[in-house]
């Protein structure tokens, strides 16, 4: 019994250590065709794995609201009508890349 109760822990734990945020989740659905992180993802962007060591809070929230602002010629579309919810989410993750 303690031998099957260690193997499920041993299976289930880094399983919950491994799942993904909200944030997270918003950024493999709607960035990751264009960005990378952490060797995942596109190439027509730029890598992000580090963005949060470059960019402040608020340099990441007016990036991803209105990334023309900065880069005219960037073909990076606006997400400055995601939900509340959903930019607080992505914006917390992004934060984490450092």
């Amino acid at each position: 019994m303690r031998v099957a109760l260690l193997l499920l822990l041993s299976v289930l734990v880094p399983a919950a250590a491994q799942a993904e945020t909200p944030g997270e989740k918003l950024f493999n659905r709607k960035c990751t065709m264009c960005h990378k992180v952490n060797g995942r993802g596109g190439e027509i962007g730029p890598d992000l794995g580090r963005v949060a060591s470059r960019l402040s809070g608020a340099q990441l929230q007016a990036k991803v609201m209105y990334p023309k602002k900065s880069a005219p010629s960037t073909s990076m579309p606006s997400f400055a009508t995601l939900p509340a919810t959903e930019m607080d989410a992505l914006l917390s993750y992004l934060k984490t890349l450092r």
